[in-house]
């Protein structure tokens, strides 16, 4: 009977949760793409407005910056969950200004299973002496610092483009063990593409890097505003250069196998509101604000 009462509870639960979430109503005039988000996913939200109010909104303690219609009656942004986000329930909080109106509900952030990839690299390429240990760290400073001072104000506009045609050869978010040595995950996208293809920018946006790192050779990152930014890595040859403002679907570079690279391929990756998400999933959700 142990097991059977267990069972009943553990059903009883679940039901409760899932009415739970049910009853966390969503007000009329904001729309979401949905109200759970994986773990290094993304989700549209669009709120309504009359002339005159001004929505905020945050989420896990952040400001989601929004971009408005000519009119200023609709405004859209992306809600953004980390690759190891903990998984559970976030509120969101949306304000109208100047009225003072307040709505807050719930998103929820799935854990999801991106896998374990097994790469094997020339060993000093994985095992660094102090010399150029000296210089990753350096770099990575560099890098950390990009995130730290975004461009405040959105300088894109529309639905993102793929940098490359190419198919996805490392998948965004799996484990990896390099050399029989455990890893960061993948916090990018491999794009399949020969040496020479054209990589193009996926939106407007300001060129905020364009240098030759160890590990990510040939790269530029672009400041898209709004806390987005994206990196384009291993290139062949950089067709940019940093303070420069590209538009959406300008060449910024070509594809290569600089740095650590085991052959030509794209390396793109996301940063939106600070966290790691799938470019991919940026890719399709913002197909929607076209609509």
């Amino acid at each position: 009977m142990r097991w059977h009462t267990k069972l009943i509870i553990t059903l009883i639960t679940i039901f409760f949760s899932n009415i739970c979430m049910a009853e966390s109503p969503i007000p009329s005039h904001i729309r979401l793409s949905s109200q759970r988000i994986f773990q290094g996913g993304v989700g549209l939200i669009a709120i309504l407005t009359e002339k005159g109010e001004h929505p905020r909104v945050t989420w896990l303690n952040k400001t989601v910056h929004l971009v408005p219609n000519d009119r200023k009656t609709k405004w859209q942004g992306f809600l953004a969950a980390d690759l190891q986000q903990q998984p559970g329930r976030q509120g969101v909080t949306v304000t109208l200004n100047p009225s003072g109106h307040q709505s807050r509900f719930d998103m929820e952030i799935i854990a999801k299973d991106y896998g374990v990839q097994r790469l094997t690299l020339p060993p000093h390429t994985v095992d660094l002496d102090e010399e150029t240990l000296k210089r990753v760290l350096e770099e990575q400073k560099i890098m950390s610092a990009l995130w730290k001072e975004p461009e405040p104000a959105p300088l894109w506009h529309g639905a993102f483009l793929r940098p490359v045609p190419g198919i996805v050869v490392g998948p965004f978010g799996k484990g990896r063990i390099i050399n029989e040595q455990p890893r960061s995950p993948h916090t990018g996208v491999d794009l399949r593409g020969e040496a020479g293809t054209p990589v193009k920018a996926m939106n407007r946006g300001k060129i905020v890097l364009t240098d030759e790192h160890f590990f990510s050779g040939r790269s530029v990152v672009i400041d898209h505003g709004g806390e987005i930014l994206s990196m384009y890595f291993h290139l062949e040859k950089i067709l940019v250069r940093s303070g420069e403002t590209v538009e959406k679907g300008q060449v910024i570079g070509l594809v290569g196998s600089s740095g650590r690279a085991s052959g030509p391929h794209l390396h793109w990756g996301i940063r939106l509101n600070g966290v790691r998400i799938d470019p991919i999933e940026l890719l399709d959700i913002s197909r929607q604000l076209e609509e």
